[in-house]
């Protein structure tokens, strides 16, 4: 079901380039809402515009933080939104809403070349920091940073975002605030995910885009807000993370996996690590990965993990590298040098440290391949094949830990 009705903008409540948040009036109820407008390239919404609005997610309650969407401006003359010169490829495909973008792989793209050779189709053993929750991207951008100013060189991280979750990469407020920080160095969207610095037609080219591009000492690939889960084993939107996994692996990446964990959500599904993660590392994975794991202050809470990994068998099949856990004020540290509250599932650092001591323990690992691979430290660039990457490196960081 998809329900469009008209309205009135009667306020701008912010404008962060290429997103406008407005207040609406609609027509047919007199009801006041907020609604998203992707302004970029188009002229922006003003107090007074006609605007047909998307009232599909707030009218069936969903995730989106109540908003509607902005489908058009009533009456407006054409207008170019996302503007390019050159790029044709469309996302958002035969939908009423598609659009062009300029894919990096496209002819017409000045990287069209490096698609074409085989000598790039390679990540270098770069890592890839693989998860599927959005809300832990500011923790693993700030633990690389932290660890940059103990004396590590600086390193470019970029964000890879799949199509498994919301698609215009404008809606996500830390995407926005990291970049204007300065610690990210790129954004890629894949498949029909869009509004990056690049665009890619799917996740193999854009891992490859944000090494060669964008010069990625480390890829952070999650999905974007909004993701779904149905309380069945195989219906949620992280099962996608095992094509991104598959690819950094058969690319001669290292995927590092942040374990999704908590011991404060009341499912029972999600309690220690989440099933979703469970599910996509002891059945449906063909490589193995890095399992970055906490080892936590509480021994309860690291025997049940521990148990469900042996219960999975995960432990045999991939390359766990055990990490002690960094205390909450350690975290709460890197929430002080960050303006946005840092939260998941609506639980913050001191309700329910687990999960971004997990992202922590993945970003740590994540920077230490990242500086060593980027030094050209031949020892640490084996000439491995895929399956043999992940258990190298673990050991190689477990030795180095």
């Amino acid at each position: 079901m998809q329900r469009l009705a008209q309205a009135t903008v009667i306020g701008i409540v912010e404008e962060r380039a290429p997103l406008q948040i407005v207040s609406v009036e609609l027509h047919e109820n007199r009801e006041m809402g907020q609604a998203l407008y992707y302004a970029a390239g188009a002229m922006p919404c003003r107090i007074g515009d006609q605007v047909l609005v998307n009232t599909t997610a707030v009218r069936q309650g969903l995730g989106t933080g109540g908003y509607h969407f902005i489908v058009a401006k009533v009456g407006a003359e054409e207008a170019d939104y996302q503007p390019n010169a050159w790029g044709h490829i469309v996302k958002m495909r035969y939908s009423p809403v598609q659009m062009t973008v300029p894919a990096v792989e496209e002819e017409e793209s000045p990287h069209h070349p490096l698609f074409l050779e085989r000598a790039t189709e390679t990540l270098q053993h770069v890592p890839v920091v693989i998860g599927e929750l959005h809300s832990l991207l500011p923790v693993i951008c700030l633990a690389i940073h932290h660890l940059e100013h103990q004396g590590s060189r600086p390193l470019r991280i970029a964000f890879v975002m799949p199509d498994g979750a919301s698609l215009p990469i404008a809606i996500s407020r830390h995407v926005h605030q990291l970049r204007e920080q300065g610690m990210l160095a790129a954004t890629v969207t894949t498949g029909q995910a869009w509004g990056g610095d690049l665009e890619a037609i799917n996740i193999y080219t854009g891992l490859l885009a944000a090494r060669h591009i964008a010069r990625a000492d480390v890829i952070v690939c999650l999905l974007g807000p909004g993701v779904a889960g149905t309380a069945t084993r195989l219906g949620f939107s992280g099962m996608q993370l095992v094509e991104v996994m598959h690819a950094a692996a058969t690319l001669g990446g290292v995927p590092l996996v942040v374990p999704r964990i908590s011991f404060s959500d009341q499912r029972d599904r999600h309690f220690g690590i989440s099933h979703h993660t469970i599910t996509m590392l002891s059945r449906h994975l063909l490589l193995p990965v890095v399992l970055p794991l906490p080892v936590f202050s509480d021994s309860f809470q690291s025997r049940w993990i521990e148990q469900q990994l042996c219960d999975a068998g995960i432990v045999t099949r991939h390359a766990v590298v055990r990490r002690k856990a960094p205390d909450v004020d350690r975290l709460l540290q890197l929430q002080e040098r960050y303006p946005l509250l840092i939260e998941t599932m609506g639980r913050g650092i001191a309700v329910d440290p687990t999960p971004f001591q997990a992202a922590y323990c993945a970003a740590i690992c994540a920077a230490r391949l990242g500086a060593d691979v980027a030094s050209g430290d031949a020892s640490l660039a084996p000439d491995l094949p895929p399956e043999a990457l992940a258990p190298y490196y673990a050991d190689w960081l477990t030795r180095a830990t």
